[in-house]
């Protein structure tokens, strides 16, 4: 975790060490994915479901467990064995136990069939890694968690993608395009060959070619991105204060349309 993109670059006590502020990819999903700043989203702000976030957790340990084996041992081990020792218990958090046992057979299903053709001779170049690029422009450090990374297989390209959502809302997908978009061009001086993104709770599968992805857009949206997430954390901030409470900002991302 916490690896820069491009090197570790040597330290040197002459030089005065300039940092920007960071953007983490996962507070800018959990902003989404709440409803703040998004009012396009119809949400409240209130936060997500606690059964959402167990899942998510369940979903990317299991795909670092299943990828972190060596080929020739992943063909012969189920992901549902190692779904089920990180799946979370049976509890208040789901509604209902309906709803915990149609979420839990949904998951595995979809994880079975994707992973039965999904890169069985590969091993990841990044597995549920958190890197962080610099960007420049916007006085911003950029930090990311990729799921899974594969060598590009094209000319000019440089990684090929892919994002497990246990859904796949519009707006969390738009994000993720257009950061993923800067981090690629600020790591490695090019686009993504494609970026594919994996709704698992509905078996949807979104798939975009990196190059059709308009650098200009996705630092526009970064930068409104960082602008929002830094009035949100202001907020919160004066809210633990004991300040008055403040209505959370709001940010309209409904003008950056998928590619």
């Amino acid at each position: 975790m916490g690896r820069a993109a491009g090197g570790l670059m040597p330290h040197r006590p002459e030089q005065q060490v300039f940092r920007y502020s960071r953007i983490n990819d996962f507070r800018a999903e959990h902003m989404m994915l709440s409803g703040a700043g998004n009012p396009a989203s119809g949400g409240t702000g209130t936060g997500l479901p606690v059964w959402r976030q167990q899942v998510q957790y369940a979903v990317g340990h299991t795909l670092n467990d299943f990828y972190s084996l060596q080929p020739e041992v992943r063909r012969e081990t189920p992901i549902q064995f190692l779904l089920e020792r990180r799946w979370p218990p049976k509890g208040n958090a789901f509604p209902s136990l309906m709803h915990y046992w149609d979420v839990k057979t949904a998951i595995a299903d979809e994880l079975m069939r994707i992973v039965s053709g999904n890169h069985l001779p590969d091993i990841p170049v990044k597995l549920y890694e958190q890197w962080h690029v610099q960007v420049p422009e916007l006085e911003i450090e950029l930090a990311m968690i990729f799921q899974l990374v594969w060598n590009s297989q094209m000319s000019g390209r440089c990684l090929k993608i892919q994002k497990f959502m246990v859904s796949g809302q519009e707006d969390l997908i738009t994000g993720f395009l257009h950061m993923s978009n800067v981090f690629c061009h600020k790591a490695y001086g090019k686009p993504a060959e494609t970026v594919e993104v994996f709704s698992l709770l509905d078996g949807a599968r979104h798939c975009y070619d990196g190059s059709g992805i308009s650098l200009t857009e996705s630092l526009d949206y970064v930068r409104l991105l960082a602008v929002t997430l830094k009035l949100e954390e202001e907020a919160e901030q004066a809210a633990r204060l004991g300040g008055r409470a403040a209505e959370r900002p709001a940010a309209c991302f409904g003008g950056y349309g998928l590619m």
